[in-house]
Parts: structure tokens; C-alpha cells; sequence
């Protein structure tokens, strides 16, 4: 057994703490516009504001919070109920996820039980400086954490910068890991808002591949990571107009090939969201373009990037694309829709123009390298969803590779206990051969239960 790192305990004793004082504190639902990915969507709950809060969903992005008097209004006025000096916010969650793997040419069922918390705080200096901080606990106990191999590295891999992070034990079947993994300070002055530290950096404006977003993309197969993991780095936004913005951004890693930066110009028009970046992402030059916005109610979103032939950098000499002499061009297209009876469709197709067309799998590693999300030539995702009341919602999702045939499917259904708990089941398999993309065969089950606070 590992020695114990004595800070990190007394940190993970002092969350066990916190959770359960504040959850006394902030027991209230809570619905507000949370944005990501460029499009403003109602949050499960918010770890923010106190009082009960209802804002108008929109498909895209015509709002932006970006005014110092804009800022101090949903920074501070929705506070204001408890208290005129209040300028401190904690919030979180407490959840237990049950899974169940069974995967080919394993004789038995994985059985794993976690148990994970998180810590949000936010502390207000003054009208114009915010210090932000987000603690993740993870304990998990189970045969995956014995019969997996590196199934500890696996949980606490990472490209960040700086290390913080700890195991607080290793045993032989549990693992107890502790991370900071927001850690930043917002300045806002007028039309400016300039950020330091570990943070989401979010583009794109496609909800399952963002190829556009250079920082941290999303994975619609980690559902259990909600915040999505952050970015070390600096981030700069001006904003001339209500309808325009200037931004930069630029990410550092533990390794050379984890830098990225890019300029990013957004404008409104013809209601409608415009896209411009130009930037350095991987050792290769990328611009890009995207749009987001409505086609007779439907949204209509796609992203656009380019970059220069991965034979063009001495870096990627062992990569099996360090041959590809072509200009990489990359595409997204993405429409959903809701029916007034609340029944949700929603499809994407990826293209990538150096993308392989057989033995796909054997590719994976190499293509994340260079920033694809995926080695393939296409892809497809497909997403049904619908109301079965107030409180019940159910989802079906499905990656598709056409090419190999290969697919994953997603069940999930979602019920609201209370306010503040709510339960999910969730089934993913997996159906491919070895050198498809998606593989090896595999059936999972889960079962969370979710505290806010």
C-alpha cells in the first residue's frame, strides 16, 4: 500500500465536511442557463445561486454575459436575497455510481461501486475579480481496480500542466483520488474578461464532436464527468458589441505537443452565430470556421477545420499519418428538434478527409496524437429522446462507424426523486471486431444516484 500524503487526507476530511453543512444550506432547485459549447441549455442543477431561478432556453447563442454591470448582476443580484454583502458561493454533489462490465474473452462480470464528490466555490474579491475552485474526490471499490491492467493510470491520466492531484490510498480492489481540477481568477473590466489558471475552455458549437474545440473536446461517453476536464492556460475576451467578440486562448500541457492557441472572431448576424479561429494546435497551423443557429425550428450547427498535412512536422515521424501529404479537412454537421409533444431528435455526421477506411482501431492512438477525435473517414451519431413525465425522461443514443459497421448504443433513463436527488440507469454496448473502431464487444450497466447541493 502507497503512504498516505497526510495533506491531501486532511483535504478529503474537510470535504466530508462541507458536504454535508452546505447541503443543509442549499437545498433548493434550481434552473439556469448553462453555457457550453456556445448554446445556452437548462442545467440539471445549479451549484450557484440560492434562490430559485428560471431563465428562457435558446438553440443558440445570442446572449453573452460579458459586461462588468452584466457581470455583477448574475454574479451578485441573485444572492442579494440572503444577503446585500454575501460574496461567497459553494455548491457540489455527492453521487454513487453502481457499474456492471462485461466485456469479450472475459469469463466473468466486472462489478464496480464509486463513490464521488465534488466542490465548487466561487468567492467574489471585488465587482471585478472572481477566484474559482473545483475539488473532485473519487472513491472507487471493485474488481476492475484488480483485474484491469493500469486501470489506475487510466483513472488518473491527464494532460495538465501542474499536478494536483493524489491518491489518498491504493489498495488492492479500491482507490481513493483526489484532484483539483478547477482552479482559476476572472478579472472583468467593462468589455473585457480576462482569465488565469485551470479552466473550461469551451468552442465549438456542435454538442458531440467538436472538432473546432482546440482545448478540450467533448467525450459523449464520459456522462459520469459533467464538467468535462479543464485546461491549464491563459484566456482573453473582448467584447465590442452585444453581437461580436475578440477572443485568445491558449493552453499548456506537461508535454510540448499538449500546446495550443488560437484567436477566435464571433459575430451575429441574420440571426445567426459566425465562427472564425486561427490558431496552432499540436505543433500544426488550423483555422476554422462554424455557425450555429435555426432552420424552420431546428437547430443547425457545423464546424469547419483545416490544417496543415501531418507529413509536414518532423514531430509525427513515427505516426502511422506522417505520410499523408494531403491538407486535412475536417467537418461537422449537426440538426435536432423538438416536437411540442417534447420528443427530441438529434443527429451529427463527422468527416475527416485523411480519415482510414479499414482496420480503423488500429489507428486510434496515432489520430488522438494529432487532435482527431477520430481516425475514421466518417462517422455518424444518432439521438432519440422523450418527456415520459414531468420527472421522467428517457434517451437513446448510437454512435455509428458506416465504413466498419461497428456502433455503440446508450440507453439512459433519468427520474427526479426529489429536488435535489435524482436516479439514472444506463446500459452501453459495444458491437465491433478487434480492429474496428468501436471494440472490443462489450455490455456495461449502471445505476447513479445524485445529490445536488
Amino acid at each position: 500500500m502507497e503512504k498516505l500524503n497526510p495533506m491531501f487526507f486532511r483535504i478529503n476530511f474537510l470535504i466530508s465536511i462541507i458536504l454535508f453543512s452546505t447541503s443543509q444550506l442549499h437545498s433548493k432547485n434550481i434552473e439556469i442557463i448553462h453555457y457550453q459549447n456556445k448554446n445556452f441549455v437548462v442545467s440539471e442543477k445549479s451549484q450557484y445561486l440560492p434562490s430559485k431561478v428560471h431563465l428562457l432556453k435558446t438553440n443558440h447563442s445570442n446572449l453573452f454575459f460579458h459586461s462588468n454591470e452584466i457581470s455583477k448582476n448574475i454574479n451578485h443580484k441573485f444572492l442579494s436575497d440572503d444577503s446585500e454583502s454575501l460574496n461567497f458561493q459553494i455548491g457540489g454533489y455527492s453521487k454513487y455510481l453502481f457499474s456492471s462490465y462485461r466485456i469479450q474473452n472475459l469469463s466473468e462480470n466486472l462489478i464496480d461501486h464509486t463513490l464521488h464528490s465534488r466542490i465548487n466555490l466561487k468567492y467574489f474579491i471585488n465587482d471585478n475579480i472572481t477566484f474559482n475552485l473545483g475539488i473532485r474526490n473519487r472513491i472507487i471499490y471493485g474488481e476492475s481496480v484488480e483485474k484491469i491492467p493500469n486501470y489506475i493510470n487510466s483513472i488518473s491520466e491527464d494532460e495538465y500542466f501542474y499536478n494536483l492531484k493524489s491518491f489518498i490510498w491504493k489498495e488492492k480492489k479500491s482507490v481513493n483520488l483526489l484532484e483539483i481540477d478547477r482552479l482559476w481568477t476572472e478579472f472583468n473590466f467593462e468589455k473585457i474578461q480576462f482569465s488565469l489558471g485551470r479552466q473550461r475552455i469551451a468552442w465549438g458549437t456542435s454538442w458531440v464532436w467538436n472538432i473546432s474545440d482546440l482545448f478540450n473536446p467533448l467525450s459523449i461517453l464520459d456522462f459520469d464527468y459533467e464538467e468535462r476536464p479543464a485546461s491549464d492556460g491563459v484566456r482573453f475576451q473582448y467584447f465590442p458589441t452585444s453581437t461580436s467578440k475578440i477572443e485568445f486562448a491558449s493552453k499548456f500541457g506537461k508535454n510540448k505537443k499538449d500546446l495550443s492557441s488560437a484567436f477566435e472572431f464571433y459575430y451575429n448576424v441574420w440571426e445567426y452565430d459566425f465562427y472564425f479561429l486561427i490558431g496552432y494546435h499540436r505543433f500544426r497551423p488550423v483555422t476554422g470556421f462554424l455557425w450555429s443557429g435555426d432552420i424552420s425550428d431546428a437547430g443547425f450547427r457545423g464546424e469547419i477545420l483545416i490544417s496543415s498535412p501531418p507529413q509536414s512536422n518532423s514531430k509525427f515521424s513515427n505516426n502511422t499519418f506522417s505520410n499523408e501529404k494531403r491538407i486535412q479537412l475536417c467537418a461537422v454537421i449537426s440538426l435536432d428538434y423538438t416536437f411540442s409533444n417534447s420528443f427530441y431528435i438529434h443527429s451529427e455526421i463527422m468527416y475527416n478527409h485523411i480519415g482510414k477506411t479499414k482496420d480503423i482501431g488500429l489507428f486510434r492512438n496515432d489520430a488522438f496524437e494529432l487532435g482527431m477525435l477520430s481516425p475514421s473517414k466518417w462517422n455518424l451519431f444518432y439521438q432519440l429522446g422523450y418527456n415520459l413525465s414531468p420527472l421522467t425522461r428517457i434517451d437513446l443514443i448510437t454512435l455509428h462507424n458506416p465504413l466498419d459497421k461497428s456502433f455503440v448504443i446508450l440507453p439512459n433513463l433519468s427520474y427526479s426523486v426529489s429536488d435535489n436527488l435524482d436516479l439514472s440507469l444506463i446500459a452501453l454496448h459495444v458491437e465491433g471486431d478487434v480492429l474496428d473502431e468501436y471494440s472490443p464487444m462489450s455490455s456495461m450497466f449502471f445505476v447513479r444516484l445524485k445529490y445536488s447541493f
